[in-house]
């Protein structure tokens, strides 16, 4: 389990670490990729419209407010 935290926060450092752009464009993709994944493993449909939705809205939110950026 400790190896589990440490790589978690190795990684949490590393996207702090990140501009505003780039964080934002990280979010989106990863929320993108997790409507895709829980999509196909529920309905086993492609939710391709729904995860391309899903990630310019994370990515225009994050970087317009920017709540967890690190600066």
């Amino acid at each position: 389990m400790t190896a589990i935290r440490g790589l978690y926060e190795r990684v949490d450092e590393w996207a702090r670490g990140l501009s505003r752009g780039r964080y934002a464009a990280l979010l989106g993709a990863s929320a993108g990729v997790g409507v895709l994944a829980v999509g196909g493993a529920l309905s086993g449909d492609v939710l391709l419209v729904r995860a391309l939705t899903m990630a310019l809205v994370m990515f225009g939110l994050e970087y317009t407010f920017g709540a967890f950026s690190g600066s």
